[in-house]
């Protein structure tokens, strides 16, 4: 099969690009804020009062690996790929409606929230479009050319 031949993978490779992406943010996000409340442990400094915000932290670095995982997944063109990104994205989006709900309203929250869902949005629906559905039918990895 010539590169002719085969179809585009512009879904695939974007939806990749997009669970990378957002894997390594809320990894990196996840891992400062833990180091940083352990570090405030270490100082001798009362810690009680961010349970929350080391709950929100290891789910932050669960929700990164399961969409780095799932992106790898999708590049390799696995049948898995699809079901562990849209277990990640709806976590995602139960995540961000929550903390529209619970968290307090303030312009970087709001903005950050619509950031958000809009990313959201866009994984959904290359999630579910036909070019992603035959790069994993296919079972061809992708490659950069």
């Amino acid at each position: 099969m010539t590169d002719r031949d085969r179809p585009n993978r512009t879904a695939a490779l974007g939806l990749t690009g997009l669970a990378v992406g957002l894997g390594i943010i809320g990894g990196a996000i996840g891992f400062a804020t833990l180091l940083g409340i352990t570090a405030t442990a270490r100082g001798g400094y009362d810690t009680a009062e961010y349970g929350a915000m080391a709950l929100t932290a290891a789910s932050s670095l669960v929700l990164s690996v399961l969409l780095i995982t799932g992106a790898v997944l999708l590049w390799r063109a696995h049948r898995a790929a699809r079901a562990v990104i849209g277990v990640a994205v709806t976590l995602l989006v139960v995540s961000t409606l929550a903390r529209m709900v619970l968290d307090s309203v303030t312009f970087i929250s709001v903005l950050g929230s619509v950031l958000s869902l809009c990313a959201l949005v866009a994984m959904g629906l290359l999630l579910a479009s036909n070019g992603v559905r035959d790069h994993v039918r296919e079972g061809v990895p992708l490659r950069l050319t």
